[in-house]
C-alpha cells in the first residue's frame, strides 16, 4: 500500500506526492498512512507494528486530497 497526496503547486501544474511502503526499509514491517491534524495539516505517518512516527506534515494550503489507509485516534483505518 502507499499514500497518494495531490499537491497544490500552480494553476497549470499540480504534482502527486508518493509515500510506497516499498521503499522503507526491509523487514521493518512499516507502511504509510496519514492523518488529518487540527487546523487541516496532513500528516504522513509509518506504522510499524501498531506504533506510528510521523514521517512529513504538510500545511493546510499544500495539498488537495491524500488517498490511502488513515490513522485515526491511535486505530489504522483500512
Amino acid at each position: 500500500m502507499s499514500v497518494q497526496v495531490d499537491m497544490h503547486q500552480r494553476l497549470e501544474a499540480d504534482t502527486i506526492e508518493v509515500f510506497d511502503d516499498a521503499d522503507l526499509p526491509p523487514g521493518s514491517g512499516g507502511f504509510y498512512c496519514y492523518h488529518v491534524g487540527s487546523g487541516g495539516s496532513l500528516v504522513i505517518l509509518v506504522d510499524e507494528h501498531g506504533e506510528s512516527r510521523v514521517e512529513r506534515v504538510f500545511s493546510p494550503t499544500a495539498w488537495r486530497s491524500a488517498h490511502g489507509d488513515v490513522w485515526r485516534k491511535g486505530l489504522l483505518l483500512h
